[in-house]
């Protein structure tokens, strides 16, 4: 395993089989010769119920990121038995964030995956327009439903904002805020 101090860089970093329990503590500025010309990051398979904030803790160790895809989830395909042996305990980040850093002033793009109205959600989102003055786009998606999710043949609960609804998360988003185009996209 290669220290972060000599890697040369990063053109994609997978948390895929075998990372599972993969834990980085929040020493971004450490990351910043691996992360520094990153200008794609997507951070994906966050449980739900997380707090997002420390998320925006990549804004510091990527500083040139343009896109940022953010990808929170809920599956029912998650809840047998073998899968909570698997992740017995799932614990949101607990560590204090320092958020007097330097602004993100190329982020343009923020994809929110598995969007849901949620309050931790509207505050992550409010806190990423606080940090990313240029940002010119936020793509809210609902959740993706694995080949899994689908053989289980469930009915799908819809969380995601509907049409009618769709107007009062903008609000909640924008309240006060300079404002990006908000794409909802199901």
């Amino acid at each position: 395993m290669a220290s972060w101090g000599v890697t040369p860089k990063i053109m994609r970093c997978n948390g895929g089989t075998g990372f599972s329990k993969l834990w980085m503590q929040p020493e971004m500025r450490q990351l910043l010769p691996a992360f520094c010309k990153l200008r794609k990051l997507s951070v994906r398979g966050i449980f739900v119920e997380f707090d997002l904030l420390w998320t925006t803790a990549f804004l510091l160790a990527a500083p040139c990121i343009e896109i940022l895809h953010i990808e929170v989830w809920e599956h029912i395909c998650d809840v047998d038995d073998k899968s909570r042996q698997l992740h017995t305990e799932r614990r949101s980040p607990q560590w204090e964030m320092q958020f007097d850093g330097p602004k993100n002033r190329f982020l343009k793009e923020l994809e929110f995956s598995g969007f849901r109205s949620l309050e931790q959600q509207f505050t992550f989102i409010r806190s990423m327009l606080e940090r990313a003055p240029n940002l010119q786009m936020i793509i809210l998606k609902g959740d993706e439903r694995c080949e899994y999710c689908d053989a289980l043949d469930t009915p799908r609960a819809v969380k995601f904002p509907k049409k009618g609804e769709q107007e009062m998360v903008v609000r909640r988003i924008r309240d006060g805020i300079f404002s990006p185009r908000i794409i909802f996209d199901k």
